[in-house]
């Protein structure tokens, strides 16, 4: 019997295995274009959703949940403030002990999502770098940039995302 030559393949086709981590590959340059376009908002929507594939990283480390709801309760604020300042100097609308205390909430929360980042990068650096085997060949250690990851934030991590945690996962092979 003559098989038919337009026939879907009746062998079996080797799916990509699914990425155990969930992280997916985004460019920078889209992450820049988002950042721009929804006034900043885009930066805790990327913290909300990677942090559960970080999590998930080969990392002793992992994110907590409560610097990402402390940066949107202060972009809630912002947003409230915003609308209730309408253009007059924050001093006098709430007052100026008031406005200094709302200064220093933002630099705290600043400073956490600085320690969140770099706590970020650390897990990276973990994922990638290779279990060390006994032997006279040692495995070179992932460094990620510290200066890099305090200028350039999460577009520095989602670059080392799609180098060192996507772009290692094994080709696709079909049988």
């Amino acid at each position: 019997m003559v098989s038919n030559p337009y026939a879907p393949p009746a062998a079996r086709v080797a799916d990509a295995p699914p990425a155990v981590h969930g992280l997916k590959r985004r460019r920078v340059i889209v992450m820049i274009l988002f950042v721009i376009v929804t006034l900043g908002l885009y930066y805790p929507i990327w913290w909300f959703r990677r942090r559960p594939g970080l999590n998930r990283l080969d990392s002793p480390k992992k994110l907590a949940l409560w610097p990402l709801i402390l940066l949107t309760a202060l972009f809630a604020v912002q947003f409230v403030l915003g609308l209730v300042a309408g253009g007059r100097p924050l001093a006098e609308v709430i007052g100026p002990g008031a406005a200094s205390l709302y200064l220093l909430c933002r630099l705290a929360v600043g400073i956490v999502m600085i320690v969140q980042t770099f706590r970020a990068k650390d897990m990276i650096e973990d994922h990638a770098t290779p279990e060390a085997e006994p032997g006279p060949l040692s495995v070179e250690a992932v460094r990620l940039s510290g200066l890099m990851t305090f200028f350039f934030s999460i577009f520095y991590l989602q670059w080392a995302i799609n180098r060192y945690v996507v772009g290692t996962q094994a080709p696709t092979t079909i049988s």
